[in-house]
């Protein structure tokens, strides 16, 4: 069945374009069916117990995912989340997300990810989340991005056709999915037959050698994903992911008769995150700076009643093609992020809290935004977070007055209890009316997370190697004992 046309907040000119566009498949032979995107938050369905992870959430940046209902005549296939999260794909499909982009927001994203592959022979997964039976075959999450995203600063909208500079929010906009380019091509004419612009058209390829297409058994599962951060408005944005429905159509096309896969998207070439200049060279002296740093931080937080612990940081997941390649759960890697972690600690007291810090990734231009996450470790849950944007200034109390440097740099805090605008506070789990794993219990193995976005000069999430890796300190209350 499809929408009732007049239940879109899209207008209805385009409601008339997307009527017609089916229509026309139809009459070329397609099955079209409707699906929906559809706003999920997983740590909910975490703590229902429908998931055993959140999959790295992005604590407080929404997802939405496409809910693709399953091919004609397609074998039984796995359930993730809820029916047609997780999709099969024959070479001659195509999924069409026909709707209006975000409100205004620091960033939001478009992209398939090849979402579970088929447990090899003899292999243990057993540190992996994995799913499937006898009937429909057993599988094992990848969650590897196949290229780079289509992004607020690259879309082609009604607002910014053909990737002009413009205002790419609340615009008019269309994504199309395939694996062959002769079926994309096709989907193209039909699109412009019904009176939609090539100017708003975006490709979301699936590159052929990354995947195993196909509807049967033990074919690998994919999924699209929206994801957001930062609304300008978080009314207006929580209104756009409540009634996405209304804002989106999301089209499954299928040829009745099977199209020879002759012409399949290649590997692309993806973007360069590295570039000429490194924060090494844009703060030549950020050994002595943060040396300094640390060092007013622990005369400002530490004491006799505190042992102070430095956590180490290092790479969180590697980048989706060698987590494909390697088979291993890259957790929904985006290329326009750079995702970094500490070890992994406890909390032992109410008392216990950490202080994150380094540079500010915006003033060297080396992200569009970055944040500080606190998460569970057991179920990868993201509970709290501080971004960027609403600290501003936060290094500036552990510099002299006036002195500029402190602008390169940032304090964020972590705490169960607290106040202030750069303070997180770390909610519990038992308890917890929203559920199980919107909070992590003391003595519960947690870590904090880093993320930057969007290398400001490329367009892409920055090179590991290009910045100066955000730190963390824990502080923990001594027992009575320890004095």
């Amino acid at each position: 069945m499809h929408k009732d046309y007049n239940y879109c907040n899209c207008d209805k000119n385009n409601e008339k374009k997307v009527k017609e566009f089916i229509n026309s498949l139809e009459h070329q032979g397609c099955i079209v069916q409707e699906g929906e995107l559809k706003y999920v938050d997983i740590l909910k369905y975490c703590s229902e117990g429908l998931v055993n992870t959140a999959l790295g959430n992005n604590a407080g940046a929404p997802y939405a995912l496409a809910l693709v209902p399953p091919s004609p005549n397609q074998e039984s296939s796995i359930e993730f989340i809820e029916e047609g999260v997780s999709y099969k794909l024959r070479p001659d499909e195509a999924i069409v997300l026909i709707g209006k982009t975000p409100p205004k927001a620091y960033y939001y994203s478009f992209r398939s990810f090849l979402f579970f592959a088929k447990n090899k022979i003899g292999k243990d997964y057993s540190d992996n989340t994995t799913v499937g039976n006898n009937q429909t075959g057993k599988y094992h999450i990848i969650f590897g991005s196949l290229g780079d995203t289509i992004n607020n600063y690259n879309i082609n909208t009604e607002n910014t056709p053909d990737g002009t500079l413009g205002y790419p929010y609340d615009s008019s906009t269309i994504i199309i999915t395939t694996a062959d380019q002769y079926i994309n091509h096709q989907v193209r004419k039909a699109l412009i037959n019904s009176g939609f612009s090539s100017d708003i058209m975006n490709n979301d390829n699936i590159p052929e050698g990354l995947v195993n297409l196909g509807l049967e058994r033990g074919k690998d599962t994919f999924a699209i994903l929206m994801r957001a951060s930062i609304w300008e408005n978080r009314d207006i944005g929580q209104e756009y992911l409540d009634n996405l429905d209304k804002y989106w159509h999301v089209l499954r096309i299928t040829p009745k008769k099977p199209i020879k896969n002759n012409y399949p998207w290649p590997v692309p070439t993806l973007k360069i995150r590295e570039t000429c200049e490194t924060e090494f060279n844009l703060l030549p002296h950020a050994r002595d700076d943060l040396n300094y740093l640390r060092y007013k931080i622990l005369e400002k937080y530490y004491s006799n009643d505190y042992e102070a612990i430095d956590l180490k940081t290092n790479i969180w997941v590697m980048e989706s093609f060698e987590g494909i390649l390697m088979d291993v759960n890259v957790l929904g890697e985006s290329r326009d992020a750079l995702y970094l972690r500490t070890n992994n600690f406890e909390l032992t007291s109410d008392d216990d809290f950490v202080i994150t810090y380094g540079v500010n990734h915006t003033q060297t231009g080396k992200a569009v935004y970055y944040n500080s996450s606190f998460y569970g470790a057991k179920k990868l849950n993201g509970v709290s977070v501080i971004y960027s944007p609403d600290c501003e200034g936060s290094a500036n109390e552990f510099f002299p007055k006036d002195c500029e440097v402190s602008n390169n740099y940032y304090v964020y805090k972590m705490a169960r209890k607290g106040c202030g605008d750069c303070v997180a506070i770390i909610p519990y789990s038992t308890g917890n009316p929203k559920g199980a794993c919107y909070g992590v219990n003391n003595y519960q193995e947690a870590f904090i997370a880093f993320r930057l976005y969007l290398n400001q000069e490329t367009l892409v999430g920055p090179a590991p190697y290009d910045v100066i890796w955000d730190q963390a300190i824990l502080f923990r209350k001594k027992k009575k004992n320890q004095y």
